[in-house]
């Protein structure tokens, strides 16, 4: 489930080697992710049960799907929200405020099995739907598989896309309107109308030969370009449009699709998204987040006498230690919860003196 953080201590009398597992029990919308599939009523967001009956929460956002949603293309939903939300990996939301302003507007990814069937419960549940803050996406276009992901493929993989629309034009326009948000006069906005070669209201009958970002679907208003842009922008910043045949397939809607290109032509909008107060990703999102997560250090300190071994550690609020001890055909197990915030654990073991061994620590919340 993740990476997992080993720390030995050497000690000089026996005993077996000892594992240790920290289990946190997640709590509102900063707990970090277990990745449980949930069935049933979200009490969040109880309208969306009949529609969409099976969810995984990260962190303030959840991952709602149908029943036709395959459990791995909604797991690999979940990776890419959680590596956005928390791009450095340590279990914690990299920006705090926006993670929370995903989670008091009752934010949500609905996943359809494809545009048929999220346009079908859209037309039986859009009253709602209305109650809640959510951005589509299909099974069919979410490809762990594809670009960027897989550099040989053509194909994209459409989470990424999606689910970054809904972080950026609930989570940050709605933190820092001024900057981020989705209309005319932001810095974003400001952006977005140099790279289209000027301000328009709605889209253009022809963008003008300059402009580097020319999306031309009528339905997107300006807020949806604004959306649109932000997107584009970010995903080649993190080079996630710079792979087999990418750049010849999206030329006709943007043309900046390395790094350099962007750095080189959109100082505006690279200038927002590396200023590091806003806590935007700085990786793009690989589908790897549960196997790749950090997790934190704990100090273990061990005793031993003849036919006993103490263990002194700092064990978070609310968590439960279990140890598990073998030597030779010996298995024993003990668990103890502990509400504060430093335990004494203290386990005999049934093991003579011997060599001495390895003590294992692993840490998965």
């Amino acid at each position: 489930m993740g990476a997992t953080i080993r720390h030995f201590s050497r000690v000089t009398a026996s005993i077996c080697a000892a594992l240790f597992y920290f289990l946190m029990t997640p709590v509102g919308q900063a707990a970090e992710p277990d990745f449980k599939i949930q069935s049933g009523k979200n009490n969040r967001l109880p309208g969306l049960k009949s529609a969409l009956p099976k969810h995984v929460q990260v962190f303030g956002l959840y991952i709602q799907a149908t029943d036709r949603v395959p459990d791995a293309k909604l797991l690999h939903a979940a990776d890419i929200t959680a590596d956005f939300l928390d791009n450095d990996r340590d279990g914690k939301p990299d920006n705090p405020k926006v993670n929370d302003k995903l989670w008091n507007e009752r934010s949500a990814i609905v996943m359809g099995y494809n545009e048929r069937e999220l346009e079908r419960l859209h037309d039986r549940y859009g009253e709602m739907f209305d109650d809640y803050a959510l951005q589509g996406l299909y099974a069919t276009e979410t490809l762990p598989n594809a670009g960027p992901h897989n550099p040989k493929s053509r194909e994209f993989d459409a989470s990424i896309e999606e689910i970054l629309h809904i972080i950026t034009s609930i989570g940050y326009a709605g933190v820092y309107p001024k900057v981020f948000g989705e209309r005319r006069g932001s810095e974003l906005a400001n952006a977005m109308d140099i790279a289209r070669g000027g301000y328009f209201r709605t889209v253009p009958r022809r963008y003008p030969a300059s402009a580097w970002y020319s999306y031309d679907d009528r339905t997107c208003d300006y807020g949806c370009q604004v959306t649109e842009y932000v997107y584009w922008a970010l995903t080649s910043l993190l080079d996630g449009q710079d792979f087999m045949g990418r750049g010849e397939n999206i030329e006709h809607e943007w043309k900046l699709n390395t790094p350099e290109k962007l750095r080189t032509k959109d100082k505006s909008i690279v200038k927002i998204l590396t200023d590091p107060k806003y806590h935007v990703p700085t990786r793009l999102p690989d589908g790897k987040y549960r196997q790749m997560r950090k997790q934190a250090a704990v100090r273990l300190n061990i005793i031993a006498d003849e036919n006993r071994f103490t263990l002194n550690t700092q064990l978070p609020a609310g968590s439960t230690a279990i140890v598990e001890t073998t030597h030779d055909l010996l298995f024993w197990s003990q668990t103890r919860r502990f509400p504060g915030d430093t335990a004494m654990l203290e386990f005999p073991i049934e093991a003579k003196l011997g060599k001495a061994q390895f003590f294992r620590l692993r840490f998965d919340d």
